[in-house]
């Protein structure tokens, strides 16, 4: 009875040690291919979804975008040669006057007592020269009395003619046609060079002066149109080009450009703000959002697909326009450039496009 107890006990610990190495077999096999898993899957990295664009060649809308001023055709400070008191002034504020009109007067009684004293010597030294000359002819003086007399005349016309200069200075006259503006004096008031009576300036044809960067100096030519609007008046305008600075500013790298606009309806006043378009050789090359252009410390660079992978391509950039750049070196046509989804794309990480742009 006690041997078989005892077998029954050897069967019973046989049978328990058989089934905890099935178990551990099963058990192992189990972490071996949970492992084997865990590696395909860290050896396949799960793709990044983006959007983007197929580089293609296109007309670039080649033109300049500048900031102008508006300026008087002819514009003149009015001031006076002398000091003075003034005795009339002859112009309404605001008004149009004519070239050589007299704008103001100041006081020159002083003058026309030293021209009348001036004549009247002239007159004497003239009757004199003319005695002279009668007297020579019948030998009755020699030729350097005459010679003196002669000389006495004429610089009694020079005298003549330096008064009348000093009162022309009392004469203050519009150098050109225009109209004036607000006066800052009143009769009665004494004026110097230093005092600014009023301004003129010639509006019928206004200038607009505006810089472009050197690299578009030689596309700009004189008698091209270019075209401006201004806050006052949003319509669309034109102007021609007639003159460009014949050097290029060192300190701004830029070029300095003069356009002239037909103002004879009066739509425009003198120092209005411009904001110029300047029209220029239209050309292909290729054209990207500007949102694919990432800057960087030293130039800046887009993200290219090749073979399904993410490459960052260093580019250089040109025209510009307000959603779209040119790419002028970096890229070629046919390349397919991450348009959307470019903050979280690594280098050679693998591209799944959702979208692509033609």
């Amino acid at each position: 009875m006690r041997r078989l107890s005892i077998a029954f006990l050897l069967s019973i610990g046989m049978a328990g040690i058989a089934g905890g190495i099935i178990l551990y077999r099963n058990h192992s096999g189990k972490s071996r291919s949970a492992d084997g898993d865990a590696g395909r899957s860290a050896g396949k990295a799960a793709p990044m979804y983006v959007e983007g664009i197929i580089a293609r060649k296109t007309i670039i809308p080649n033109e300049a975008l500048s900031s102008g001023t508006l300026l008087a055709n002819e514009e003149a400070e009015i001031k006076s040669e002398i000091t003075g008191r003034i005795t009339a002034i002859n112009f309404s504020e605001g008004q149009h006057v004519k070239q050589g009109q007299l704008l103001v007067k100041l006081y020159d009684d002083d003058l026309q007592a030293q021209l009348q004293r001036a004549q009247a010597q002239c007159n004497l030294l003239g009757k004199t020269l003319e005695r002279e000359k009668a007297l020579l002819a019948i030998q009755g003086t020699s030729q350097q009395g005459l010679e003196v007399a002669e000389a006495q005349f004429a610089a009694a016309r020079a005298d003549i003619e330096i008064v009348k200069a000093n009162i022309a200075k009392t004469e203050i006259r519009a150098p050109f046609s225009g109209t004036v503006g607000l006066r800052t004096v009143s009769i009665g008031a004494v004026v110097s060079p230093a005092h600014v009576i009023t301004t003129l300036q010639q509006t019928s044809s206004l200038k607009i002066d505006f810089t472009l960067p050197e690299k578009y100096s030689s596309d700009v030519k004189v008698g091209s149109w270019v075209e401006f609007h201004t806050e006052s008046l949003p319509d669309t305008l034109k102007a021609r080009i007639y003159a460009i600075d014949a050097k290029i500013d060192p300190s701004t790298r830029t070029i300095r450009v003069r356009a002239r606009f037909d103002n004879t309806k009066g739509k425009l006043a003198p120092g209005a703000f411009a904001r110029v378009r300047v029209p220029l050789k239209q050309q292909y090359g290729i054209m990207i959002p500007t949102q694919a252009v990432i800057p960087q410390t030293r130039g800046k660079t887009v993200i290219v697909a090749r073979e399904g992978r993410a490459v960052m391509q260093p580019v250089y950039t040109g025209v510009r326009t307000a959603d779209r750049v040119e790419v002028l070196s970096g890229i070629e046509e046919g390349d397919t450039v991450v348009i959307k989804g470019m903050m979280f794309v690594k280098p050679q990480m693998q591209l799944t496009f959702t979208r692509v742009e033609e």
